[in-house]
């Protein structure tokens, strides 16, 4: 608290006043703890919040993530129109990249279908960070990181989409809106997938009336020589499961299950409004999963577009099909430098992790310890799971190449396994964001993950690249 009293931006008046409420043991300090009292006089401050950070020690770019959202929401909640944030006297560039992401994240609201819409839901209207020096290049950290904040948020507006307004033609629909940023977009039809072999995307779509989709998305901000990054995101935007019907219960949740694909959108238009100098595709498949005479079915047998064979044994188990396809599809076409796929895949992956932690598997180390390093600075947490021969012994058909289930052990890895087939010896690695996509049973709250879609992975993927086109390894 000393660093803070002795700020330039704190003046004798507050400071008395902060000073007397602490002597007189009336705030602790302790983490998440506020205190807002009125200042008598007609200074520039009218109010006091007071927020507890807890031992210095311990305090992380999490924490600060969190305590940024707690206070702008109390701002927001006492209608208070401008607030000042008094950090450390000394800050880095994490802390300022959490505290913008813990205001900007927090005061998102997903209104769309609300008829009454209130001012109270939206604001403070200006929020300032107030530092001791270098604030023109702490100036520059917030802008980059409120655009990032934006592709959380715009990330979530289309997760929170309902089925009925978001079938595979709007996601189709939001992709090519980014063609004003630069990005190219291609859309592949269901004829078209039919005439190349994108059998896997064609069964798992054709069941439903809206005719399923393949969005290709390019970022070319490096040379034509460089490989680029493949992000490949799981754009199923309503999932009955199909023929496999699932149980009515929460059923409603599963217009989440466009989440890997709505990420890979706002990923990209991030990478775009950043400029980076890297050379990014995004592949999303698309479909609706519906039961119908015409729904593929269990049994079947789909020859993929790589040419492996696949058992159907569940149609519930349709987001590794198309992620498969759509993975091999980008392999082919643009010879990537590395993969990686976020999905809303396995309800086992809750099981093992709960709803707070997403599942990875891969098979390049490097990769792999990089994004683990980045999450644990995001918040995004991610937990790295095996793959071994007894996982891929479990997907083996004695009529296809591999079904598309292994049974409930190890559902997580079983489906990661699956996706392996498809992956050729391109360094790949696979985010199972079921549990984290959007706030659920188990979810931890968090201030700045509104109820809704979280955005999960956006974060974390957007600054890995940042780092790649950085040149950092």
């Amino acid at each position: 608290m000393s660093d803070i009293l002795e700020s330039k931006f704190i003046d004798e008046t507050v400071k008395a006043a902060i000073i007397d409420v602490i002597e007189n043991n009336e705030f602790k300090g302790n983490f998440g703890s506020r205190m807002m009292f009125r200042l008598m006089g007609n200074g520039t401050i009218r109010k006091i919040m007071l927020i507890g950070l807890g031992e210095r020690e311990k305090f992380t770019d999490e924490k600060a993530r969190l305590i940024a959202g707690k206070a702008v929401l109390d701002a927001r909640e006492s209608n208070v129109e401008e607030l000042a944030v008094l950090p450390f006297s000394t800050v880095d560039d994490s802390l300022i990249e959490a505290i913008v992401e813990g205001m900007h994240l927090s005061l998102y609201s997903f209104q769309r279908y609300k008829t009454n819409r209130t001012s109270s839901n939206f604001g403070p209207v200006l929020a300032t960070i107030l530092v001791e020096s270098d604030s023109e290049r702490f100036q520059m950290i917030a802008d980059k990181t409120h655009l990032t904040s934006e592709a959380v948020n715009s990330t979530r507006d289309m997760c929170n989409l309902p089925p009925n307004e978001c079938p595979p033609a709007q996601i189709a629909k939001l992709a090519l809106a980014l063609e004003e940023f630069g990005i190219k977009v291609t859309i592949l039809e269901r004829y078209e997938m039919e005439s190349i072999g994108l059998n896997g995307i064609v069964s798992v779509g054709k069941g439903s009336n809206n005719p399923p989709k393949l969005i290709v998305l390019k970022h070319s901000g490096g040379s034509n020589s460089q490989k680029p990054y493949l992000l490949v995101g799981k754009a199923v935007t309503f999932d009955t499961g199909g023929i496999s019907l699932k149980p009515g219960d929460k059923m409603d949740e599963m217009k989440y299950d466009k989440c890997g694909g709505c990420a890979v959108l706002g990923i990209l238009k991030a990478v775009a409004l950043l400029g980076l100098k890297l050379n990014v595709i995004g592949i999303i498949p698309s479909v609706e999963n519906m039961p119908s005479s015409s729904s593929y079915k269990p049994g079947e047998i789909i020859t993929m577009y790589n040419g492996k064979t696949v058992e159907v044994l569940n149609t519930d188990a349709e987001g590794r099909i198309i992620l498969a396809d759509a993975i091999a599809y980008g392999i082919s076409k643009y010879q990537p430098k590395a993969i990686i796929d976020l999905a809303t895949l396995t309800g086992a992956a809750i099981i093992a992790l709960g709803a707070n932690v997403a599942a990875l598997v891969g098979s390049d180390e490097q990769l792999i310890a990089k994004l683990i390093q980045i999450s644990k600075k995001t918040g995004e947490k991610i937990w790295e799971l095996p793959l071994f021969e007894e996982h891929h012994e479990q997907i083996k058909s004695s009529i296809a190449d591999i079904k598309n289930i292994g049974g409930r052990p190890g559902g997580a890895i079983t489906a990661a396994a699956f996706l392996s087939n498809f992956t050729s010896e391109v360094p790949w690695i696979h985010l199972d964001i079921a549990g984290t996509a959007w706030t659920q049973d188990g979810t931890y709250e968090k201030s700045y993950n509104p109820k809704g879609a979280t955005g999960f992975g956006v974060r974390t993927l957007i600054k890995f690249l940042i780092d790649r086109s950085n040149g950092q390894v």
